[in-house]
């Protein structure tokens, strides 16, 4: 196949993959993930395209359809891969900014499900602090940030009861 053919499954798959994770089917959108993540592997190295760009934001959607689909040690794995790039190159692509925190939250999800609740409170708050610190629109997120805080307070109560 072309390179050029490539890129274009590559894309297809990757928009694919977002649209079927929106619709909550999580298996599909997972193997879509998947096959964007092999297109983008199968590409020539002296192709010019941001890769690992590329990779970090198939990763932060496949960690999230994992934890969907109750897979949660996949999940975290998957959005330590993103966080790589992300932890690293975020600040050179702010339009980005979205998906660091995708997989950001996701690895606090999935550390939480996991029963890791110290580190999953960390990442969370991580990704809240990513949030406030990269001047998103709080009012146009709030949903998203209700979501977090109800997650970090709802480890709190699970550590106060593992106390007891």
């Amino acid at each position: 196949m072309k390179t050029a053919q490539i890129l274009k499954e590559m894309q297809e798959a990757f928009k694919t993959a977002d649209n079927l994770f929106r619709q909550g089917s999580y298996e599909s959108s997972i193997e879509y993930y998947n096959r964007a993540l092999s297109f983008s592997q199968s590409l020539p190295n002296e192709t010019t395209f941001d890769r690992q760009r590329f990779d970090a934001s198939c990763y932060a959607g496949l960690s999230g359809a994992l934890g969907c689909a109750g897979k949660h040690l996949e999940s975290f794995a998957a959005a330590n891969k993103a966080l790589v790039f992300y932890d690293s190159f975020c600040e050179n692509y702010p339009a980005d900014v979205g998906r660091w925190l995708m997989a950001q939250v996701n690895q606090g999800t999935a550390l939480a499900a996991l029963r890791c609740l110290p580190a999953a409170l960390e990442a969370l708050q991580r990704a809240k602090d990513i949030f406030v610190n990269k001047g998103l629109d709080i009012v146009n997120n709030e949903e998203w940030l209700k979501m977090v805080d109800g997650n970090i307070e709802a480890i709190y109560t699970q550590i106060e009861k593992a106390k007891h």
